[in-house]
């Protein structure tokens, strides 16, 4: 068993020893995006979370969408169209002010052509409304490739209840290298993003792009990574 499976079984494990808070979140959002990739074929996408928290910060939970990320009939079409999300962690708040958290991610797509599942571990730290993290898979989209993510965000908190988020990050590593085979390339991509509550519906208007550009710019319906609006609303229950 690969280290990222060892540490999302392990999550799993210890939830059962402290008391829990369970919540749902439904969001409905213009496209389904992931680190500036779009994954819905430029369609809307419907999600839905069921977790798990912990008194402990100890915390799991899924999260599940429709994706859709190639044409039919386009040689790399795996068929997927539903994501499923096991994910597991674990959050360490000290007295400093200072935050630390990880957490195992177990990506399942039912129904495909074929395998690609995979696992992913992310270690984060924090301090006030600023965030680094940091994202490893040794097997991205079951390819045996290397994969790594880094990102920082920064929240503004402005008036009338609004909060401007900034987000940067970079994905490198053999999978990205390997562009013959996965039709990646490394990259860097970028958000910014007006969040605001109404009741208990939360809103959020994004800008996301990338710099990927040649060959591997894409501003079609399928994978697209060009600079784009993303608008979602959502409600927690």
């Amino acid at each position: 068993m690969n280290n990222s499976k060892s540490l999302l079984l392990a999550g799993l494990v210890c939830c059962g020893a402290a008391q829990a808070q369970i919540s749902s979140t439904v969001a409905l959002t213009s496209e389904y995006q992931m680190r500036g990739i779009g994954y819905s074929g430029n369609d809307p996408a419907l999600s839905a979370t069921l977790d798990w928290a912990g008194e402990s910060g100890a915390y799991a939970g899924t999260w599940v969408s429709n994706t859709d990320s190639f044409r039919d009939g386009d040689p790399y079409d795996d068929g997927s169209d539903i994501e499923v999300d096991l994910y597991a962690g674990y959050n360490l708040q000290m007295a400093n002010g200072m935050r630390y958290g990880m957490i195992g991610y177990y990506y399942y797509f039912p129904d495909t052509n074929y395998n690609i599942n995979y696992t992913e571990v992310g270690f984060s730290a924090g301090y006030g409304n600023f965030n680094a993290y940091y994202y490893y898979s040794d097997d991205m989209i079951s390819t045996s490739l290397e994969s790594h993510y880094v990102a920082a965000d920064y929240t503004f908190n402005l008036p009338w209840k609004t909060d401007l988020y900034l987000m940067a990050g970079h994905a490198f590593g053999e999978y990205y290298r390997e562009t013959a085979l996965t039709g990646a390339h490394e990259y860097s991509n970028w958000e910014a993003s007006l969040k605001r509550s109404f009741g208990p519906i939360d809103t959020k208007l994004s800008w996301v792009d990338t710099d990927l550009h040649g060959r591997f710019h894409n501003s079609g319906e399928y994978l697209r990574n060009d600079g784009r609006f993303i608008f979602s609303v959502s409600h927690t229950f």
